[in-house]
């Protein structure tokens, strides 16, 4: 049994929690009933009741237990990016303070498990799932947006949308880290390690934001030289 959030476990409670965090990530979480959550935690098989209300609560409370304080940072640094003089965003630190702080984030079990389980939770067809998940970042995910919005006026709503899907597109795999490029470019390389995202894959989203309308004859033009 791991220990709660790799250090001391503490409460059933807690037990409980990585118990599900681990569970959810390597079966889904259809598959995982409470009484094997119980189980795993060394619990009493009405634990999960008693502490949660329900197996939805649960799921909630994992998401939760990891990703509030992270968003709250995501959020916080966002805000921060408009208090230059002027009160213009720039795109650069936008990027960064939405991306760097779920990518930098040091490799433990607990944290690998968690990864599985967002990878698995974004394409998970049950509805309890996506509704749980929707809200855990549902504020992070406006403010950042609308924060991209006030930047980037050189490009209309339908192009931002997609530009942003591949943050995210980017954004959810590089954490997923499933292996599949390893199998091709070799086990040398890992999307585990923060460094590179920070080193490659940031600036690559970062030109990608600041280019152009697509079709325009300023396709490469920077967002800078497109506001000024």
């Amino acid at each position: 049994m791991r220990s709660t959030q790799d250090g001391p476990s503490i409460d059933t409670r807690d037990r409980l929690l990585d118990a599900a965090e681990e569970l959810f990530a390597k079966h889904g979480y259809s598959d995982v009933s409470t009484r094997t959550i119980a189980d795993e935690a060394k619990a009493n098989s009405a634990a999960v009741h008693y502490h949660f209300g329900s197996k939805e609560a649960l799921l909630d409370a994992v998401f939760r237990r990891r990703l509030d304080p992270l968003n709250q940072v995501r959020i916080e640094r966002i805000k921060a990016c408009f208090d230059e003089p002027g009160g213009k965003a720039d795109i650069e630190e936008l990027l960064k303070a939405f991306l760097e702080p779920p990518l930098v984030l040091p490799e433990t079990d607990g944290e690998r498990y968690f990864r599985l389980l967002a990878g698995r939770a974004s394409n998970d067809p049950n509805p309890d799932v996506k509704r749980i998940l929707f809200g855990v970042y549902d504020a992070v995910g406006h403010s950042f947006v609308e924060a991209v919005i006030a930047a980037c006026p050189h490009l209309d709503k339908e192009e931002l949308f997609w530009r942003v899907a591949c943050i995210y597109g980017a954004m959810l795999y590089i954490r997923a880290d499933n292996g599949r490029l390893q199998a091709i470019f070799g086990e040398e390389y890992s999307l585990s390690k923060g460094d590179g995202a920070m080193r490659y894959a940031i600036p690559f989203l970062i030109a990608g934001m600041r280019s152009g309308p697509v079709g325009s004859a300023t396709t490469s033009t920077t967002q800078d030289e497109k506001t000024a």
